[in-house]
């Protein structure tokens, strides 16, 4: 479907560890092109410019989108697949919409491209998969190894968030809290009506799936 574009901008924003600084201010805010991104995102999905705008001026205001977090109740659910993964597209009361994925594996461990991801699968295996969610103005990711069969997650690496409005973020977590969950964990700083917050993105393996969650 859709998510080419937005997600070659979020990438130019957020490689690992890196950051989206926005002004405190709104007018100045519109120029940026975090704000650009987001507003984007949300065009791409449906949302019209009365509801970015709204949505823009809340976040910035320090007020939480339903979609910063994987428990709200979404009023419709959109699931596809394209070359890069498994997508989830959920939209909110608020307008807010949320993008979840999951990258589809190489069968048989197969090498990708070069400067693609070596996201593979042996038997029930997942080996080095990208998790992603966006949700316009934030986006969270890593990379985890995990098996369907005994559901259990191996290994986590390769955070990388991109966080509009802060002043300044840092991952304070990026592991196993379980051993059938994967999670990151970003504390951030916010500007304009300052406040900390924590952003956060798990995996969870259980019965022989695997699902992605996330809150703020």
């Amino acid at each position: 479907m859709k998510m080419k574009g937005i997600f070659a901008a979020l990438a130019a924003m957020a490689t690992t560890g890196a950051l989206a600084l926005l002004p405190s201010l709104p007018a100045e805010a519109a120029e940026d092109p975090a704000i650009a991104t987001a507003k984007g995102f949300l065009s791409q999905y449906g949302a019209s410019q009365t509801v970015q705008d709204r949505l823009i001026a809340s976040y910035l205001a320090g007020e939480q989108w339903d979609s910063m977090s994987s428990a709200a109740e979404a009023v419709s659910v959109e699931k596809y697949t394209e070359a890069d993964g498994d997508y989830t597209v959920n939209t909110y009361r608020d307008g807010s919409i949320s993008v979840s994925r999951f990258e589809i594996p190489k069968v048989g461990g197969a090498l990708n491209k070069p400067g693609i991801s070596g996201c593979s699968v042996s038997g029930t295996s997942r080996n080095n998969c990208k998790v992603d969610m966006w949700v316009g103005l934030v986006s969270l990711s890593f990379y985890a190894s995990y098996n369907l069969g005994n559901n259990t997650v191996t290994n986590t690496y390769g955070a990388g968030w991109s966080i509009g409005g802060a002043c300044s973020a840092n991952l304070v977590y990026l592991g196993r809290p379980a051993s059938n969950i994967g999670r990151m964990d970003v504390s951030a700083q916010m500007c304009g009506i300052p406040y900390s917050t924590t952003f956060w993105l798990q995996l969870t393996v259980r019965s022989g799936s695997a699902a992605v969650s996330w809150s703020s």
